[in-house]
């Protein structure tokens, strides 16, 4: 059995970070966990949001319950990918020492512009900025380095940046991760709807960077995202070339 840390990409929404994942579920020496606090946050006798409030809440969904799986002994080494804000209230110092903590931002005009597609009952937490951002303040201030990823970057230098991430936490480099079939991903379908353009990809594709024009009802929340996003941006890594 192996016993390193967990890696955990901490994310905000509709920030390429499931394609960011997928590399790591086409190579053989991971386990790969998909958002698996979602459930604490939206389905358990711990929920912090009403979003599905007719769902009986299930207490193997707890925050204590997925954490103690996800931290079980494996034969291979753990990824998680989750949102930031899934985690809030239970975000702790002890809770950061158990993972090599990782980051990935998208400017805030592509996240809400695509979030409010999905969700126009969107709330403020469910942008993700302000969480993401106490996570990355919290890892910080135990002395932990930290790796943040620009989504945008990442998309259009994938080799380069996927490099420098896996020089950045201490794993090899895998080449060939970055291509696969196209096939269906079992632990997305809870989340099927929201992964569909990942789950019919082939490989890592540039993400277009032409504004969206957010109505004018969004723009407040532009404006209270943005703040957290710059904070995250100044600290992401270049690409390794």
């Amino acid at each position: 059995m192996r016993h390193e840390k967990p890696i955990a990409l901490w994310a905000v929404p509709r920030s390429i970070s499931t394609a960011f994942e997928r590399v790591f579920v086409e190579r053989d020496d991971f386990e790969v966990f998909h958002e698996p606090f979602s459930a604490s946050y939206y389905y358990s006798e711990e929920r912090r949001s009403d979003r599905y409030k007719d769902a009986r809440p299930e207490a193997r969904y707890n925050y204590r319950s997925v954490l103690a799986d996800i931290l079980k002994p494996r034969e291979k080494r753990v990824f998680v990918k989750d949102m930031a804000y899934h985690v809030r209230g239970f975000m702790s110092r002890e809770f950061v020492s158990h993972f090599v903590n990782t980051f990935i931002i998208r400017d805030p005009k592509y996240v809400i512009s695509s979030l409010h597609r999905m969700w126009p009952d969107f709330t403020l937490e469910e942008t993700g900025y302000e969480q993401i951002y106490r996570l990355f303040r919290l890892v910080r201030d135990e002395g932990e380095d930290t790796v943040v990823v620009d989504a945008m970057n990442f998309s259009e230098d994938p080799e380069s940046i996927l490099a420098a991430y896996c020089e950045y936490v201490g794993v090899s480099y895998h080449s060939d991760a970055l291509s696969w079939e196209e096939e269906q991903v079992p632990e997305w379908e809870q989340w099927d709807e929201w992964h569909e353009k990942a789950q019919k990809s082939t490989g890592i594709n540039p993400a277009q960077r032409k504004d969206p024009e957010l109505p004018e009802e969004l723009q407040n929340v532009y404006e209270y995202c943005l703040p957290y996003y710059y904070q995250l941006a100044a600290n992401t890594i270049k690409g390794a070339g």
